[in-house]
């Protein structure tokens, strides 16, 4: 966060009547004349910023470190997504607190792209059994209906899918602001083209068996070669909680594959998560999946994710 002197602060309000003060959290006057795009959560949010440059003011509604699984909109969070020039959303029961306000939006007039609409989405039965559902068996084409099945909605966990979506993203957003992406957009399917090679290269060099808070890793696992072994919260979202019986078989699931890591992360006790480490003898390991964490950048993001990975199985 940018801190601005004492001083500025004083004489802010004489030097700029006419215009809003620039800090983080305020708006200044060329930036009220933009454009305004609202994004549910950050890590989201980074890849529209790269991708509209200064032709908009991006907006994101989910404060960073917040579960956005279990965030509630303000009366002030439904003032801005009405009033965005279009609203950017993961869709797919990802943000589940606001799926009513999103709607709502929509029926008023607001343009919502909801990325999930513009991949292709792993869905998993509910007849499966869990074990085996983080397969690249059950990944299915967005276009097909399923009946008794819900869709993995942690698909920025993959650059591909964020390349998949791009293009639709560049033309819906473009359009809603008025402006011509185009060269940011090629910019960004060439640093993402390359970000999925890196990591590639990275995950290529370990025995990928991953465990995981709760069911997020499918997406990654399918792209790099890894396997799921389980996760502490047998669930897509983490408002669901894990029963002793499935925590018991996950354990057993753990020691058969030898798995050298527990990796838990946003909306999974640490308690649960450090009792099942050490009872196990392996490491737990946090990680940051949903939101920035300090991160400047999308690549950023994914890479420190990454490199805990490779260091942890490695």
């Amino acid at each position: 966060m940018r801190i601005i002197p004492k001083i500025l602060i004083g004489i802010c309000p004489a030097l700029f009547a006419l215009s809003a003060c620039s800090s983080s959290g305020t708006t200044t006057a060329a930036d009220s004349d933009r454009p305004t795009v609202v994004v549910t959560y950050s890590v989201l949010g980074s890849i529209v910023e790269q991708l509209v440059g200064d032709a908009a003011t991006v907006t994101t509604l989910i404060p960073d470190g917040q579960d956005p699984h279990e965030f509630e909109p303000s009366a002030k969070d439904i003032e801005s997504l009405n009033n965005a020039s279009i609203v950017v959303s993961n869709g797919l029961d990802f943000e589940e607190g606001l799926e009513e306000t999103l709607e709502n939006a929509k029926t008023a007039g607001v343009s919502v792209f909801m990325a999930g609409d513009h991949v292709t989405v792993r869905e998993l039965s509910d007849e499966d059994n869990h074990a085996d559902e983080a397969t690249t068996d059950t990944t299915v084409l967005k276009e097909e209906e399923h009946d008794h099945e819900a869709s993995d909605p942690h698909l920025w966990l993959s650059p591909a899918a964020m390349l998949e979506m791009l293009p639709e993203l560049s033309k819906a957003v473009g359009a809603a602001i008025g402006a011509d992406l185009s060269a940011q957009l090629e910019t960004l399917v060439a640093e993402l083209t390359a970000l999925d090679s890196e990591i590639q290269e990275i995950i290529g060099g370990i025995k990928c068996e991953l465990v995981s808070g709760h069911d997020e890793m499918g997406y990654f696992a399918d792209r790099y070669g890894c396997e799921v072994i389980g996760a502490i919260i047998p669930s897509f979202s983490t408002t669901s909680e894990a029963s002793a019986g499935e925590l018991a078989d996950l354990k057993a699931e753990v020691e058969l594959h030898d798995v050298k890591a527990v990796f838990t992360g946003l909306g999974t006790s640490p308690d649960v998560a450090e009792q099942l480490a050490t009872e196990l003898g392996v490491k737990a390991v946090t990680l940051s999946t949903h939101f920035l964490d300090g991160a400047e950048t999308y690549r950023e993001f994914m890479l420190r994710m990454v490199n805990q990975i490779a260091e942890a199985l490695g």
